[in-house]
C-alpha cells in the first residue's frame, strides 16, 4: 500500500510539473529586442528591429548622418600574390577606400529617399528622420594597389561587408528602427577562370555602390510598412 500511495503521489507532482512548464511562457517564442526596439520578420534584410506603433512612413524629411566604416579584422594582412610576392595595401589607400564606401552609402541613401520623395532636411527638426548609417566587418577582395608593378586580380566577388541603419527622431532623439544586413557584391557562380571578375579600384566602388543602392531601397520599404505590422 505504502508503495502504490508513493507511486500515485509522484504521478500526481509530474503531472502538476508538466503543467507548470507547459503554462510557462515559452522563451523562444519571445520576440529578440533591442533598446526598446521589437525584432520583425523581413524578407529583404537579415534583422529589422521597430519601435512597437512608430510611424516611419510619416516622416517626409530625412537627414543623413556621415557613415562610418570599419574594415574587417583579417582584412589587408600581409599574404602573397599570385607571383609569391608579399604585398600589403599602405594605410593610405585602405583609407581611401573606406571614404569611398562611405561616400558611396551616403549618396545611395539620399537618393533612394529623395526618389521616394523624402526631402533632405538642412539640420535635425520636428518632423525630421535622422539617419546613421554604418558599414562593418568590410572586406574588399584584392583592392587594387596603385604602387607599381601591381599585379591583375581576379575574384568571385568585389567583397562583403555588414551594412547598419539606425532611424532616430531628429528632435527627441528615440530610436525608432534598426536595420542590420549582410550583404555580398556581385558574387559569381562559377569556379573557373571565365566565372571570376576583374577586380580594381573601380570595380569594387562600383559594385559596392549598387549593393548600397539596393540595401537603401529595402530599407525604406520595410519603414514605410512599418504602421502595417
Amino acid at each position: 500500500m505504502g508503495v502504490t500511495m508513493k507511486t500515485q503521489a509522484l504521478f500526481v507532482l509530474s503531472v502538476v510539473a508538466l503543467g507548470a512548464v507547459l503554462a510557462a511562457p515559452s522563451q523562444a517564442a519571445t520576440p529578440a529586442t533591442y533598446e526598446g526596439l521589437v525584432a520583425v520578420r523581413s524578407w529583404n534584410l537579415d534583422e529589422l528591429y521597430l519601435r512597437p506603433n512608430a510611424d516611419l512612413a510619416s516622416y517626409r524629411k530625412i537627414v543623413i548622418d556621415p557613415a562610418q566604416v570599419t574594415f574587417r579584422k583579417d582584412w589587408n594582412k600581409d599574404s602573397p600574390d599570385l607571383h609569391g610576392v608579399t604585398r600589403r595595401l599602405r594605410e593610405a589607400d585602405a583609407q581611401r577606400l573606406a571614404d569611398d564606401t562611405a561616400s558611396a552609402m551616403q549618396s545611395a541613401l539620399a537618393e533612394a529617399f529623395k526618389a521616394r520623395g523624402y526631402e533632405i532636411a538642412a539640420a535635425p527638426g520636428p518632423g525630421v528622420l535622422r539617419l546613421s548609417p554604418s558599414i562593418t566587418d568590410l572586406y574588399i577582395n584584392a583592392a587594387e594597389d596603385l604602387s607599381p608593378g601591381t599585379t591583375k586580380s581576379f575574384t568571385k566577388d568585389a567583397g562583403e561587408a555588414t551594412l547598419l541603419l539606425e532611424a532616430r527622431d531628429a528632435s527627441t532623439g528615440m530610436l525608432l528602427g534598426r536595420v542590420v544586413d549582410h550583404r555580398t557584391a556581385r558574387e559569381t557562380k562559377g569556379i573557373e577562370r571565365r566565372d571570376l571578375i576583374r577586380t580594381t579600384s573601380v570595380s569594387d566602388s562600383f559594385w559596392f555602390e549598387t549593393i548600397s543602392k539596393r540595401w537603401a531601397a529595402d530599407c525604406i520599404k520595410e519603414f514605410e510598412a512599418a504602421k502595417n505590422r
